[in-house]
């Protein structure tokens, strides 16, 4: 079983080992009296920061479970989800290898010269290949413009194919034409209504979650994952 992600705001190492000590040793025996077996070779430790530097990573104190030492890590994937250091998302939206490989199984179906028409064409790549896009969106949908750029692409690229569209047709009339959402709207979209969901959602420990009001006046503190 893999540890859950636990996050202790400091700017001293030490302390956060300290504070991650005290957490893993109480999960333990936890772990222990309930017969649940932690796989610590699938356990992995990050630090974010806004300023890092890969050999920052060199100089982090050694954390330990079940006497082994847990790697500190340059990105982890946390459900799906790769995780660096400066939240930038950009290892994450890398999935355009698995994007092109879907897309490749597909292609017969929404190539330029496929006898399918353009509907249903348009239905294969919501249903199946625009979720891979757009998974997690909610989370990395603050991404930078440069990086969610890397994504539009591949939309465009695909749904150009499926209109069999000519050099001069700019992409944003043939969305026009086709009343279909940027990535960027879609991404809009679907974070408001996850982010209601949470709101009326029934589940006490949803409930008990404090608002979050950023201030940019506010110097973010370093964190660390577990």
């Amino acid at each position: 079983m893999p540890m859950t992600p636990q996050y202790w705001p400091d700017k001293n190492p030490n302390f956060i080992k300290l504070a991650l000590d005290r957490h893993i040793h109480a999960l333990e025996g936890w772990f222990t009296k309930w017969k649940i077996s932690i796989n610590a070779t699938k356990t992995e430790a990050i630090m974010f920061h806004k300023n890092w530097i890969s050999n920052m990573i060199n100089k982090f104190p050694k954390v330990k479970i079940q006497n082994k030492i847990i790697p500190w890590s340059k990105e982890v994937k946390y459900l799906g989800v790769i995780l660096d250091p400066r939240l930038t998302w950009k290892p994450h939206l890398y999935v355009r290898c698995k994007f092109w490989a879907n897309t490749r199984k597909l292609f017969p179906l929404i190539a330029r010269n496929s006898r399918l028409d353009r509907e249903r064409k348009i239905l294969i790549y919501t249903a199946y290949l625009c979720p891979i896009l757009t998974y997690a969106a909610p989370v990395w949908g603050c991404a930078a413009n440069t990086n969610l750029k890397i994504l539009e692409v591949l939309q465009n690229k695909t749904i150009r194919t499926i209109c069999n569209a000519t050099w001069y047709m700019s992409n944003t009339d043939i969305r026009n034409d086709l009343k279909y959402p940027s990535l960027r709207d879609f991404i809009k979209k679907l974070s408001a209504n996850c982010f209601k969901n949470i709101d009326l959602h029934d589940n006490p420990a949803i409930q008990d979650i404090g608002s979050y009001s950023p201030n940019i006046k506010i110097k973010r503190p370093r964190n660390v994952l577990l």
